[in-house]
């Protein structure tokens, strides 16, 4: 008798214990929320280098492009922690050659003179550019711009013609489509950029079309002119596209951009004497 009704505690040991352990694994399955299909399925964020080649297309402003890059990277690390953003200077040439030799950049800023961009960049399908897209993909954003501008220390910009006007010929620019595409007709001289400023100033020419890159010259110099924008074309922009096949690395990609422009971000352009594709951010200057 007393072996029997220590087995039989022993087996009710048992079951205690069995439905002890089922009540605490109910208890956790219902304290802890289930986990939803798009939690499940949010990657984890990236964790180390991104590679960003910067070329620079065109004249800028009164500042480096690239270090603006710079301090929009590190604020982006700042918010990142264990990203780090390398960044590297690139003309058109070597980033070729560099791509040929199988180095590809996780993202890369370029001018309108860089087509092989269209070669390794990823669409962007969140956003909308007609200039940097192919077969109805958007394929770069642009993060800043520059422009065409008339120039004249003592006209009115009523008798532009080409006998005294002389187009300024800047890296990347055609002042002569702008001129073109402006109404102006004619045999216009064509200068360097700095042979054309400097030629306005000692007064060869009463007109110059330049872009942005002259206005800071301009202010920096302290001469004075007036200035008309050239609205009716304008093709300089640097853009900035997504390279890299990685997931994870899109994605940190693709948070960087949303970050470079943004609002915030857009209207420390001043800084650097560029405009802004999307935001007025010198009001009535």
């Amino acid at each position: 008798m007393i072996r029997k009704i220590a087995i039989k505690n022993k087996i009710g040991a048992a079951i205690c214990s069995l439905l002890l352990a089922a009540a605490v694994l109910c208890a956790f399955v219902f304290a802890v929320p289930a986990l939803s299909e798009s939690d499940a399925a949010r990657p984890v964020g990236y964790k180390g280098v991104l590679r960003l080649w910067h070329i620079d297309g065109f004249e800028g402003g009164k500042g480096d492009r690239a270090s603006f890059l710079a301090r929009v990277a590190r604020a982006y690390e700042s918010a990142n922690e264990g990203v780090l953003i390398m960044i590297t200077s690139h003309t058109p040439e070597s980033a070729e050659d560099a791509l040929d030799r199988g180095f590809l950049p996780d993202m890369i800023s370029y001018g309108g003179d860089c087509a092989f961009a269209a070669d390794i960049a990823l669409p962007l399908a969140k956003y909308d550019c007609a200039a940097a897209s192919a077969g109805g993909e958007t394929l770069g954003v642009p993060w800043c711009e520059g422009g065409y501008f008339l120039f004249t220390a003592e006209g009115d910009f009523s008798d532009v013609s080409a006998e005294n006007t002389v187009l300024s010929q800047g890296r990347g620019t055609f002042p002569v489509a702008a001129a073109a595409l402006e109404g102006l007709r004619g045999a216009f001289e064509v200068q360097p950029s700095v042979q054309a400023y400097v030629s306005l100033i000692d007064g060869k020419y009463k007109y110059m079309l330049g872009t942005q890159r002259d206005v800071w010259r301009f202010s920096t110099r302290g001469f004075s002119v007036e200035a008309k924008p050239v609205e009716s074309f304008s093709d300089i922009r640097q853009y900035l596209s997504v390279c890299t096949g990685s997931a994870e690395k899109y994605n940190a990609c693709l948070d960087f951009l949303d970050l470079l422009l943004s609002e915030e971000v857009q209207k420390q352009l001043v800084s650097v004497g560029m405009c802004s594709p999307y935001f007025e951010i010198y009001g009535e200057e």
